[in-house]
């Protein structure tokens, strides 16, 4: 039996993520009280009840032990949750309440970002002991489904998931990154006319960035680094892993170190490899 259950922060995209679910044949259950959930008996319906999602936040329990005590009381009949936990930043959480008028699990005369700070920190134990944790402040609902599907669009979740994300350092790192690397030392195509109009999926890109003095060995010191650290972070339960490189305007130079570094990666049968460009909508611009 499968069984995953979404959390987070309110307005993160919970209810996003469970409709996609739901559309992939899971039985969903959103915001039931724990001390309803805590008189199930999960393994009951295995044979008929083969996958399960669960919405849970800080409406379903009063503190985060509740919760603590649910997976546990799961873990108990032999069947190991899966838990997601969506998050964003305050003021991007707050302009999405601003936009849908709606108003905030905690409402309790407290203001909205008032409201926002305490659930952030109702939550933290929770945020800790999550096996997926997805930052949706940059990400359209479109977005989070691709991130949901290529996650979970697989017959057996590997020890680790790798997700390498390219970006600009002029619009701004992303925020959910375990590791960054910046790629600015190595040649630029985007002095190149001809070149400029390209990206990193190009071969002419790829093999003029690869040609460049330091490039090769630059990528090498990567791949090693991280296939040194994949078994520590696999040993110490970990199962998502964002790796962030960028460059100018995350176009060139970041997109094909990252192609480069997916590939390498992809070889690890124990890892399952995620490429993500941020900047994508303004390779055209």
């Amino acid at each position: 039996m499968e069984i995953l259950i979404i959390t987070g922060m309110s307005g993160a995209g919970k209810s996003t993520a469970l409709n996609y679910f739901e559309d992939r044949g899971y039985v969903t259950i959103n915001n039931m009280p724990y001390f309803l959930m805590d008189n199930l008996s999960f393994s009951k319906y295995k044979e008929s009840l083969k996958k399960m999602v669960m919405g849970i936040d800080v409406r379903s329990f009063k503190k985060s032990d509740d919760f603590l005590e649910l997976l546990e009381k799961i873990k108990k009949e032999n069947i190991t949750p899966k838990v997601i936990y969506l998050e964003a930043k305050d003021d991007v959480i707050l302009n999405r309440y601003n936009l849908t008028r709606r108003f905030h699990p905690l409402e309790d005369g407290a203001s909205m970002t008032e409201n926002i700070i305490l659930e952030r920190k109702k939550l933290e134990d929770i945020r800790e002991i999550a096996d997926i944790i997805i930052d949706t402040t940059e990400l359209k609902p479109k977005e989070l489904v691709e991130r949901l599907k290529d996650s979970f669009d697989v017959d057996q979740i590997r020890d680790l998931v790798v997700t390498v994300t390219t970006f600009g350092f002029k619009y701004g790192a992303p925020t959910d990154l375990d590791m960054m690397f910046d790629v600015r030392c190595l040649p630029n195509p985007y002095y190149i006319p001809e070149l400029r109009v390209k990206t990193g999926n190009d071969d002419e890109i790829q093999n003029y960035v690869m040609n460049g003095s330091g490039s090769s060995e630059y990528l090498e010191k990567i791949e090693d680094m991280i296939d040194f650290l994949l078994p520590h972070f696999i040993k110490e339960g970990k199962s998502q892993l964002t790796i962030g490189i960028g460059c100018s305007g995350g176009k060139h130079r970041s997109v094909t170190i990252a192609n480069k570094l997916s590939e390498h990666l992809g070889t690890n049968e124990n890892i399952k490899v995620l490429l993500h460009h941020k900047e994508k909508d303004k390779w055209s611009l």
